[in-house]
């Protein structure tokens, strides 16, 4: 989804090794919140929580994913099919924090429009990240609510409409398997190996007229709690 949001791996992922890593520390904008960190080509790196609140958004995440291709503010609000001024602030956020760029300035009309294009990669946080948010719960429940409360939304949405008689593609399930750390290593392995194979086609193939879709996925130890 997002490229992708990373705890263990966004469409979502953010491995909790990432923590032990070392990163650049970015300058401030001038919005006194820092940008997202230039990291490896599949990586973007943020070290403070105000940046992981920016793009904690439904509507932020689905203009960050639209400008995967480049697009001025009036052709991504023709996707969505929203008011072109709704989303002015939220491109500007996405714009201070990193998320995307303006790549172009062209004509349109009597006027000059700018056009912007997204940074891919998956969101990983910084070993500075816990020193700006302060301690380990506190850090695991923003990472986890940046995973999973938009995806609570999406899901919500969804049943809503299937419980009302409208038949809208889509699926919800949760599990529980007991495994050998071998079969649970190789399942976890499929998984990723599928969720990368179907990005990688899509950045190829897909449009800006194609549906866009939500994939969260958590496979974890019961007995942690």
């Amino acid at each position: 989804m997002f490229d992708r949001l990373g705890v263990v791996h966004s469409g979502s992922r953010y491995r909790s090794d990432h923590l032990n890593h070392s990163n650049p520390v970015n300058e401030m904008t001038d919005r006194h919140h820092k940008t997202a960190i230039p990291g490896d080509d599949d990586q973007i790196v943020i070290d403070d929580l105000e940046t992981f609140r920016i793009i904690d958004n439904p509507l932020r995440q689905r203009i960050w994913h639209i400008a995967r291709h480049p697009h001025s503010v009036r052709e991504i609000a023709d996707i969505l099919g929203v008011p072109v001024t709704r989303l002015y602030y939220h491109v500007n956020m996405l714009e201070q924090a990193g998320f995307v760029e303006v790549v172009e300035v062209r004509k349109s009309g009597a006027q000059l429009e700018r056009v912007y294009k997204g940074r891919r990669g998956t969101i990983v946080p910084s070993p500075e990240f816990l020193d700006h948010v302060g301690d380990t719960a506190k850090a695991a429940r923003i990472l986890a609510g940046a995973l999973f409360d938009n995806s609570r939304v999406e899901v919500e949405a969804l049943l809503e409409r299937n419980l009302s008689g409208e038949e809208v593609f889509g699926t919800v399930s949760r599990g529980i398997l007991q495994l050998p750390a071998e079969a649970a290593e190789e399942f976890l392995e499929r998984i990723e190996s599928l969720a990368s194979e179907m990005q990688a086609a899509a950045r190829k193939t897909t449009g800006d007229e194609d549906r866009m879709y939500s994939f969260t996925y958590a496979f974890v130890p019961t007995d942690l709690r």
